[in-house]
C-alpha cells in the first residue's frame, strides 16, 4: 500500500471587474476551496464548492451587475457621480483535524456609496464520507444539547452587550433564535464557533456578530 496523503486546501480565487461602454460597474472577488488527498470525500466536496463559486459568479455576472447599470444610467441621467459596485467572498480553513474539516465564509456587496451587506457562515465536513457533519454529532448521548448551546450563547451575548462590546439589540435573543443561527456554525480549536445574520439582533454596522461556545476536548 502506497502513503497515504496528507490533505490540503487549497484556495482558488477569481477576480473580475465588469464593464459598461469602458467605464467600472462592478469588481468582484471570489474564493473557494479545493482538497487535495481527500479521496472520494474530497472530490464530492470539491464539486460542490465549484457549483457554489459558479452560483456567486453567475449572480454578480448577471442580476446584481444588470442593477449596477441601471443605476450608472440613472447617475448619469442625473449628472450625478457613479461608484462602482463591489462584492467578496473569501473563506479559510477554520479545522482540519481527525477527518473532519471546519471551513469558514465571509461574504460582502456594496452597492455605490452605500454601506456593506455582509453574510458569515461555517461548513463543517466528515472528509472520508465527503459529507457535512451534524452538529448534533458533537453531543452524542446528550439530552438537551441544543438548549445548553443556547443558554451559553444568550449568556454571553447579554455580557457583551452589557460590556459595550457589541451593539445588540434589547430583544436581540428573541429575533436571533427565530434565525436559527446554529445552522451556520462551524468547528475551531475554542469550540463552536456562531455568526448571527447581519441586522437580525444588531445594527447592520456590526456586520454579523460572532459568538464562541468552548467544546470539552473529549467531545471534538
Amino acid at each position: 500500500m502506497g502513503e497515504q496523503k496528507e490533505v490540503q486546501v487549497i484556495w482558488k480565487e477569481e477576480k473580475r471587474t465588469l464593464y459598461l461602454e469602458g467605464e467600472p460597474v462592478l469588481t468582484y472577488t471570489l474564493s473557494w476551496p479545493q482538497l487535495e488527498g481527500a479521496g472520494l470525500g474530497g472530490k464530492w466536496i470539491n464539486r460542490y464548492y465549484a457549483r457554489l463559486a459558479q452560483s456567486w459568479g453567475r449572480r454578480w455576472g448577471r442580476e446584481v451587475y444588470w442593477a449596477a447599470c441601471l443605476e450608472l444610467a440613472a447617475r448619469r441621467e442625473a449628472a450625478k457621480p457613479f461608484v462602482a459596485w463591489s462584492g467578496e467572498l473569501t473563506g479559510e480553513t477554520a479545522l482540519l483535524q481527525d477527518g473532519v474539516l471546519s471551513l469558514r465564509f465571509r461574504g460582502q456587496e456594496v452597492r455605490g456609496d452605500g454601506g456593506p451587506a455582509r453574510v458569515r457562515w461555517g461548513d463543517v465536513w466528515q472528509l472520508r464520507e465527503g459529507a457535512p457533519k451534524p452538529l448534533r454529532s458533537l453531543f452524542a448521548g446528550e439530552k438537551g444539547w441544543r438548549g445548553r448551546l443556547w443558554r451559553a450563547l444568550i449568556q454571553q451575548g447579554e455580557a457583551r452587550r452589557q460590556s459595550g462590546d457589541c451593539f445588540l439589540d434589547g430583544d436581540w435573543m428573541h429575533r436571533a433564535r427565530a434565525a436559527r443561527p446554529l445552522r451556520d456554525w462551524c468547528l475551531t480549536q475554542e469550540g463552536i464557533e456562531v455568526p448571527l445574520p447581519q441586522c437580525v439582533a444588531s445594527p447592520a454596522a456590526e456586520g454579523c456578530p460572532v459568538f464562541c461556545i468552548p467544546l470539552e476536548k473529549e467531545k471534538t
